[in-house]
């Protein structure tokens, strides 16, 4: 049976409906308004002091304005305003630099340089496979002789390094003392970058990480796949001096020693923004390494290195050695601009697996060993025989204690 309803109300119903309607937009866009406009007056304040500066500058400077210095250097004290350290701009060359890092693309021949203040020589700390320094068969210990037809000395080294590194396809000349011979060559720039070195020492396998980047996973798990080949009965992974890269990759890394994690926050980590939400969580899969490991780490292992650490100790797999790290437990992301820069913005806190944040406060070593100041000078070249750190480790590792502690 069809009921009528009068023209009157039929009208009535729609006014209600537009009207709930109208009100629930207005419900909406208010709270949009009101996030934008509660920062409306230091935005304001902001911006008039920058077009007060500008006015003067343009009005009074007597020379001529470079406007893309001028821009850069405005975007750069803009980041750096915020006076975090791991926020920072990048110019649109910079950031093209960045992303080939990142994806494991290098710039330069492929040698980590070390400077011996000892014999003030400077001498190849890590050689990448397959970089140019390697195809030109300079191996880890080489020493540097000449750059560029330059003698390198204290005085000149830290700007003649910079020549190794540079833009891609361009070259360098590099002289090297090889086995007792001198070898020249020229050098063209560029490589897929090597950020995981390993070797056997005896009955233990020796793994140093130099930075997390999105090749390090592979290359790690190759890594220990090789050294556990080789019967080793432990391995020792070096994150001394470790910083650079992101915690996705260093969760990727994790990733291939630990398995599912089912505990804590039942991920890898978490990050979590100044709101309290979590915007990022990372997890890992079944597949996971079982050998003894150790960790070594110092005031210099901070941000991608620190969660790799904390998470191997988390779940059972490492112990640390070492000294207190930095103590960097925050999340950047990169946020492309206009002009083809961008800023690297820090976003986030990291809570790792089940440990506490350790953003700000560093993590402490399960072994406290320290090393004198001028043997942490010299990390990079420093033989393991005059390693305490590496000693310790092995120590832990070779002995049925250290085994069953692991």
């Amino acid at each position: 049976m069809n009921r009528k309803i009068s023209l009157g109300l039929a009208l009535a119903l729609i006014f209600v409906a537009i009207a709930g309607s109208v009100a629930g937009t207005m419900a909406v866009s208010m709270k949009m308004y009101n996030s934008i406009i509660k920062d409306l007056p230091k935005r304001s304040q902001t911006y008039s002091l920058l077009a007060e500066i500008d006015d003067v500058i343009r009005t009074n400077y007597y020379g001529e304005i470079n406007e893309t210095l001028l821009n850069a250097d405005m975007a750069e004290g803009f980041a750096n305003g915020v006076g975090d350290s791991y926020s920072y701009y990048m110019t649109a060359s910079e950031y093209d630099v960045y992303k080939n890092e990142m994806n494991g693309q290098k710039m330069g021949v492929g040698v980590i340089t070390a400077f011996n203040e000892d014999d003030m020589c400077l001498y190849a700390a890590e050689v990448s496979d397959g970089s140019p320094a390697a195809l030109n068969n300079m191996s880890k210990g080489d020493r540097i002789v000449t750059i560029d037809e330059e003698e390198v000395t204290v005085y000149n080294y830290k700007e003649l390094v910079k020549k190794l590194e540079g833009e891609k396809l361009s070259s360098v000349n590099v002289a090297f003392i090889h086995d007792g011979n001198l070898v020249a060559a020229n050098m063209v720039k560029g490589y897929t970058a090597q950020t995981v070195y390993y070797e056997t020492v005896g009955e233990v396998g020796y793994v140093k990480i130099t930075d997390f980047y999105s090749t390090t996973a592979s290359q790690l798990k190759n890594a220990v796949n090789t050294l556990i080949k080789q019967g080793v009965g432990g391995i020792i992974i070096d994150l001394r001096e470790v910083s650079n890269g992101t915690v996705e990759y260093a969760a990727d890394a994790l990733d291939v020693l630990v398995p599912v994690a089912s505990d804590g926050t039942k991920a890898l980590a978490t990050a979590v923004d100044k709101n309290g939400e979590t915007i990022e969580t990372f997890t890992s899969d079944a597949d996971s390494i079982n050998v003894p490991m150790m960790i070594l780490v110092d005031s210099d292992t901070s941000g991608p290195a620190e969660l790799f650490a904390c998470d191997m100790r988390d779940f059972g797999k490492a112990k640390l050695i070492g000294t207190a790290t930095k103590g960097n437990g925050t999340m950047q992301r990169v946020y492309q601009l206009s002009d083809g820069g961008a800023v690297k913005l820090t976003v986030a806190e990291i809570k790792p697996y089940t440990s506490d944040v350790y953003n700000g406060v560093g993590l402490t070593p399960d072994y406290l060993v320290e090393l004198s100041s001028q043997k942490k000078n010299r990390l990079a070249l420093l033989p393991h025989s005059e390693d305490e750190q590496y000693q310790k480790a092995n120590s832990l590792l070779t002995s049925s204690a250290g085994a069953d502690e692991s």
